[in-house]
């Protein structure tokens, strides 16, 4: 028998298949060995960016914010002080959202090795879209803000990749006032799988697609794990008719923004993605 766990968000499906327990068709002993310290590594990173991109997945989408806070250059703090000014920040603008009747929610992450001291932030709208202002009346004593809106096609695959790559070398620091690659509000749900047991211990190499669906290439692995035995995880999209292909292309349509600017400039900032 195999697993399928699939995990649905709006308009997507993800799914993962692995074999269960000790049933299932083994690889030779030849194609089988332990991973390396360095391959592990490349393991611990993937899945810490397969976390986070669910959880953004699952808590925001294209009309909330992605966020870069810098400090001036004549007043920048140590990581301990830009920890204290972060919360003071976040306890500013929850203020800000209850009073218009929203509940704050957030993701973020300070990186500060090599470079300029800077947060990045996850951050749902305002229902009349103006977060960004708001944000910016807030820290513009502390420096400047960019801010972005998440990317229409919802996948936050580049995202969660840039800012769990941000933090690789700082998050075990003794220096890092946080000891965490990034901090939530307690308000965030973790996506949790719909799991199911299925008889036979095989599936195609390439998944069958439901009408109204399409498979994101991009996203199609199928594998073999430490024990010998196949895996498969993939992602189905909904077609809409923002991403319906035209005739003779077999891919999304553009994932701009419509109806809105794709970005807010309320300050120069190049530590973006």
């Amino acid at each position: 028998m195999h697993i399928k766990k699939t995990y649905r968000y709006k308009n997507v499906k993800e799914v993962e298949r692995h074999h269960a327990g000790r049933y299932g068709k083994h690889t030779r002993p030849g194609q089988r060995k332990k991973p390396t310290t360095e391959e592990m590594a490349r393991i611990n990173e993937r899945n810490c960016i397969k976390k986070l991109r669910r959880k953004i997945q699952a808590n925001f989408d294209e009309d909330d914010l992605f966020l870069t806070l810098t400090y001036r250059a004549a007043s920048r703090p140590d990581a301990k002080e830009a920890r204290k000014r972060l919360r003071g920040f976040l306890a500013g603008i929850r203020k800000i959202w209850k009073k218009e009747g929203q509940a704050l929610k957030y993701i973020v992450v300070t990186e500060y090795l090599n470079k300029s001291i800077h947060h990045h932030l996850i951050l749902n709208d305002l229902p009349d879209g103006t977060g960004p202002k708001r944000v910016n009346r807030i820290w513009k004593k502390n420096g400047s803000t960019h801010n972005r809106y998440l990317y229409e096609d919802g996948q936050y695959d580049r995202l969660a990749s840039y800012l769990v790559k941000e933090t690789n070398k700082t998050f075990r620091t003794a220096g890092n006032p946080a000891k965490l690659r990034y901090s939530c509000s307690r308000n965030l749900k973790d996506p949790k799988p719909k799991i199911e047991k299925l008889k036979r211990d095989d599936w195609p190499e390439e998944p069958r697609v439901s009408k109204g669906w399409y498979l994101d290439k991009g996203s199609l692995v199928n594998g073999i794990d430490r024990r010998g035995y196949r895996y498969q995880s993939y992602r189905l999209i909904r077609l809409t008719k923002k991403n319906r292909p035209r005739k003779g292309n077999t891919g999304a349509g553009s994932t701009l923004r419509r109806g809105k600017k794709n970005a807010v400039k309320t300050g120069k900032n190049k530590n973006q993605p």
